[in-house]
């Protein structure tokens, strides 16, 4: 009895280590990157958006349409980001709207061991929140009305 009950425990252990391994797939990349003046900021580049995370605050940035098609450059009315610039694409340029001089900022290597990930997009649309909640919507129901065949089938 035990050793079936271990069984099973194992069983549900890797179902549920294949279903976060399945998530952790499907997002993109986590890229930590080191600023002037002690600042650091994640980026997490999609193919449509890219998300900025930092001691500032958070910024959602559009990707921009460029001339070369695996340009990573995202932006939005204040800020664009070119990211992968340099000989070994770990440099990212931030140009502010109202900063007349770019700021360069340096990808940090991951922790030792692992293989550094590659600064792409990943190949789905970032996430979007839904669209707000309209209470003029039309609501569907399974209630009818009128002299029509309210039985099964």
């Amino acid at each position: 009895m035990a050793l079936a009950h271990q069984a099973q425990v194992a069983i549900y252990l890797i179902v549920f280590g294949a279903l976060a391994g399945c998530a952790a797939l499907r997002d993109a990349p986590r890229l930590a990157y080191q600023c002037p003046q002690g600042l650091g900021f994640e980026a997490r580049l999609y193919e449509d958006m890219a998300l900025l995370d930092g001691q500032r605050g958070h910024a959602v940035l559009e990707r921009r349409p460029s001339q070369q098609a695996d340009a990573l450059i995202y932006g939005d009315a204040t800020l664009t980001a070119d990211f992968g610039l340099g000989v070994d694409q770990r440099l990212v340029r931030l140009s502010y709207a109202g900063i007349p001089e770019a700021v360069t900022c340096t990808r940090v290597a991951p922790a030792a061991g692992q293989p550094p990930a590659p600064v792409r997009a990943a190949p789905r649309p970032g996430p979007r929140n839904p669209p707000p909640y309209d209470p003029d919507a039309p609501v569907e129901t399974n209630i009818r009305f009128g002299d029509g065949n309210v039985g099964p089938g």
